[in-house]
């Protein structure tokens, strides 16, 4: 996921690089083993990563989640879906916070 997000940027000779602007610390990302799959990834961030350049750590439990694009991680975010049913994140901004859908 943080390689899709904007942490990180494409060079012109095709290098996947950290935006300088992280300097040199790449998000910390743990996801739920519900998403250890390339496709169940996907169901994670269906329409696209959302913005970790401001992110040091997000954390994802439980399965059915949806993150949009929009959504924006700063800090430290764990995200929770306790139920099991499918749940979506609003989009917008999630700064220092453990949020529960």
């Amino acid at each position: 996921m943080a390689l899709m997000s904007d942490a990180y940027e494409v060079t012109p000779d095709h290098r996947m690089i950290l935006k300088a602007s992280r300097n040199g610390t790449p998000p910390n990302i743990k996801l739920d083993g519900a998403y250890k799959f390339v496709d169940d990834l996907y169901t994670l961030i269906p329409r696209g990563a959302p913005s970790l350049i401001n992110c040091d750590k997000l954390v994802i439990e439980g399965k059915n989640i949806q993150i949009p694009p929009n959504a924006v991680f700063k800090g430290k975010v764990t995200i929770k879906n306790p139920s099991g049913t499918a749940k979506s994140l609003p989009g917008g901004t999630y700064e220092n916070v453990e949020k529960e859908l």
